[in-house]
């Protein structure tokens, strides 16, 4: 992968979603995402159902919302997991060593805990497990599952990890091979403002929204023209 369409990528889809609004809002939350990564114990049920499942993951269906309790299941699951998540919590796309075989078991302990809360989907795992560490846990939608051929009844492969991590290192070295300096998520984040409102957008949520276009919005990345000016 190319910096430059990763660049593109970045770029339309800032337009696509009205400057990705909904992500920013949480993601500027510092006190909420530092009690949901380091003591998770301390968020209520209500408060989770309210920021994450209805905010940001968006279930549709209020009778698997209540009957069966949703966001309590992932609350208590998110501390059942807590040290394996925290022993990945200094994990990025680029360091992590997914080679290893104690570092994969984690990732796979995570995955399949997750995996097992009924209702909770690879479009909905992937969304909680971005926000317990956005630079090393990608998002899925359907329509990108379905392309990489992940299983709904399936926990995620670290395999699937592995090939974001190919992607992460090419883009790097392309953006440092053509002079730049830094990282490509934070000129990046500077570039398309997200920076000026609060947060800075990982790697890794890049690489999700070039496949949000390339794969979900079967869209051409770069676009086949651009308005020029003479």
């Amino acid at each position: 992968m190319r910096f430059s369409d990763l660049s593109w990528a970045a770029f339309c889809f800032y337009y696509r979603s009205v400057g990705d609004q909904k992500y920013g809002r949480i993601m500027r939350d510092t006190s909420f995402m530092s009690k949901l990564r380091e003591v998770p114990s301390d968020i209520s049920v209500s408060e989770f159902e309210q920021k994450v499942i209805l905010d940001y993951v968006s279930i549709e269906s209020y009778d698997l919302l209540i009957k069966h309790k949703l966001a309590e299941s992932i609350v208590a699951k998110i501390v059942d997991l807590q040290p394996e998540i925290s022993s990945l919590q200094n994990s990025t796309i680029l360091n992590c060593s997914l080679s290893d075989e104690d570092i994969a078991e984690r990732i796979k302990a995570i995955y399949l805990g997750f995996h097992q809360i009924h209702g909770l989907w690879v479009t909905g795992i992937s969304k909680v497990l971005h926000l317990l560490n956005n630079e090393l846990f990608p998002i899925l939608n359907p329509d990108i599952a379905d392309h990489f051929r992940l299983r709904e009844d399936k926990p995620i492969p670290v395999d699937w990890l592995t090939l974001i991590q190919q992607n992460a290192q090419e883009v790097t070295k392309d953006f440092h091979e053509h002079g730049f300096s830094g990282s490509p998520e934070t000129f990046l984040s500077e570039k398309l403002g997200y920076t000026s409102t609060g947060y800075q957008k990982s790697l890794i949520k890049f690489i999700d929204e070039y496949y949000w276009l390339r794969v979900g919005d079967r869209l051409p990345i770069p676009p086949g023209w651009v308005p020029l000016y003479t």
